[in-house]
């Protein structure tokens, strides 16, 4: 799943940009998109299978993208709702 969103795995656990990231965002990362549920399904599912470093990691790629231009596609309400997805 993080090749399709245009992510990669590094150290620590990490989730980093791949270098298809720009691509790869084309196809989700626009305002509405039905993905934006699925990744609050992926984040919560990690967290329930004990893997809370994991989903950390992948909020905080998202929340990059978020910051770095992908508000106004992702907006407000998506962002809250992954994180909901990991700290409750």
């Amino acid at each position: 799943m993080l090749a399709f969103y245009g992510f990669a795995l590094g150290d620590g656990p990490r989730v980093v940009r791949a270098a298809d990231f720009s691509a790869q965002a084309a196809n989700w990362l626009n305002p509405g998109n039905h993905n934006f549920l699925r990744l609050t399904r992926i984040l919560r599912a990690l967290v329930l299978l004990g893997l809370g470093a994991e989903a950390r990691a992948l909020l905080a790629a998202l929340e990059e993208v978020y910051r770095s231009g992908g508000a106004a596609a992702i907006g407000q309400r998506s962002r809250a709702f992954w994180q909901g997805a990991v700290t409750r």
